[in-house]
């Protein structure tokens, strides 16, 4: 019996390994603020991005890519849950608070969570900005490996014998590797980046998760050595000078991502999503201003205009999605989680609000992905259906709303012509779609700036030293 036991377990892992080896890889790679026309692939024309255009090229373009939210945090807490985050509270970032309560709900299961319980090796690698109390930590929300800071933002150009500085919305040389802080030189992009390549190398014997997000091009906009010549002469901007430093470390870091998946021979077996977290942070002097430009795009990071929402947004996987398509019905960073629970064969909750993208990708499905997408961040909200956008978006200067507006993205995706009055009728039905869809989200947790959350409480004014 012992040797027929032996042998049946033995043919168990057997199987085992081979399902394992059936399921691919997932790389999702988050670009921090990432301005919609910086990109070459858009249009860009400051500095070359050959890699992400590549990237892009590569695999299928999503010209109606969205985010959950035009802010850091909310939106990384909707890709990763697959659910809109208004579902569970977090609408604004994790700053301001008691720090066990601050950060994605722990009854929130992360995709890490999920793919982890069907035998996936995981690993984040840079920003996590989901809370930073233990019970938050990124290893205690699903993740087996960790290397990278918790909050907001975070310098780039680190120096270990630099005090480490901790705060809820910014950190200085403050990098752990798990829960340990170390010690480092160097610059965060290109660390990352040797981190990601470790992590690939060591998963041999499962297949693998890697969440590997950049804090560039976030503030701050410092520039390193290696990038300065290779800055336009004619760009005299300060700030924009250091958001292009931060742009060119972004596109290197990328081209030595798919030339290691390349040579490894990994590429094939490897399923990589590419997004921005939010638009471009365009407008001085709110939201981490960086320069990012986001057009033809009205409006940046921080409103529901689409300059906040609609980002780059990639998918790649040599052999197993076409190359050099454009898809352009609407899909969103939701989708990602489900995507990768029906490649790697693990239950998906009935509660998603985001759905397996590929059967669209592939043209094997018929219609669309989702028959609307909605947004509510503090007093903004926003629907899209179809052609069709109704949003009543903030103007930070002004300090007030637009009320609601309707634009036909089909003809004017810079949302210049507003058809609300010749429209009534569709302004009313879609707006009672939004207060339906928005009956099912709740208050939020915690309260944002007062730039995102108007009902915010005044912040005590700092005392003069």
């Amino acid at each position: 019996m012992s040797r027929l036991l032996a042998l049946l377990i033995t043919i168990s892992l057997s199987i085992s390994a081979a399902a394992a080896a059936n399921k691919p890889n997932i790389l999702v790679i988050v670009a921090d603020d990432l301005g919609y026309a910086d990109i070459g692939v858009h249009g860009g024309k400051s500095v070359p991005t050959p890699n992400i255009d590549a990237l892009a090229a590569s695999g299928v373009r999503c010209t109606s890519g969205y985010v959950s939210s035009p802010y850091c945090s909310p939106s990384r807490a909707g890709f990763l849950t697959g659910r809109y985050q208004t579902r569970f509270g977090h609408e604004f970032n994790p700053h301001v608070g008691e720090g066990a309560k601050l950060g994605l709900p722990l009854d929130q299961r992360t995709i890490a969570d999920h793919l982890r319980a069907v035998g996936y090796a995981t690993s984040l690698i840079g920003k996590w900005h989901q809370g930073f109390d233990y019970a938050h930590h990124p290893q205690s929300r699903g993740f087996d490996d960790y290397f990278g800071f918790l909050v907001g933002g975070h310098n780039f150009l680190l120096h270990k014998d630099a005090k480490p500085v901790f705060g809820s919305a910014h950190s200085h040389d403050l990098i752990y590797r798990g829960r340990e802080v170390q010690k480092l030189d160097g610059y965060t992009t290109d660390l990352f980046t040797d981190e990601a390549l470790g992590f690939m190398d060591r998963q041999a014997e499962k297949p693998w998760f890697l969440y590997l997000a950049y804090n560039a091009v976030h503030t701050p906009l410092e520039i390193v050595d290696k990038h300065k010549s290779r800055i336009p002469a004619d760009v005299t901007d300060p700030a924009r000078r250091g958001y292009l430093s931060l742009l060119l470390g972004l596109d290197d870091a990328i081209g030595r991502i798919t030339a290691h998946l390349e040579k490894t021979g990994r590429s094939k077996d490897t399923l990589v999503f590419f997004f921005s977290d939010n638009g471009g942070s365009g407008r001085k002097p709110y939201f981490a201003y960086n320069t990012g430009v986001n057009s033809p795009l009205r409006g940046d990071k921080g409103q529901t205009l689409e300059g906040g929402i609609r980002v780059p947004f990639f998918v790649s996987w040599p052999g197993n999605v076409p190359a050099g398509k454009l898809y352009d019905h609407p899909v969103i960073t939701l989708d990602v989680l489900p995507t990768a629970l029906k490649l790697a064969r693990a239950p998906s909750p009935a509660d998603l609000d985001g759905v397996n993208l590929l059967p669209f990708l592939r043209s094997e499905a018929k219609g669309l992905p989702h028959d609307s997408l909605y947004w509510r961040f503090g007093p903004q909200k926003a629907v899209r259906r179809g052609q069709w956008k109704l949003v009543d978006w903030r103007d930070h200067d002004a300090k007030k709303n637009s009320g609601w507006q309707l634009f036909d993205l089909s003809s004017d995706i810079g949302e210049q012509r507003d058809q609300a009055e010749k429209e009534p009728e569709l302004v009313a039905q879609l707006s009672r779609d939004w207060e339906q869809w928005n009956a099912k989200n709740i208050a939020p947790r915690w309260h944002g700036s007062p730039a995102e959350d108007p009902t915010a409480p005044p912040r005590p004014a700092t005392k003069k030293k």
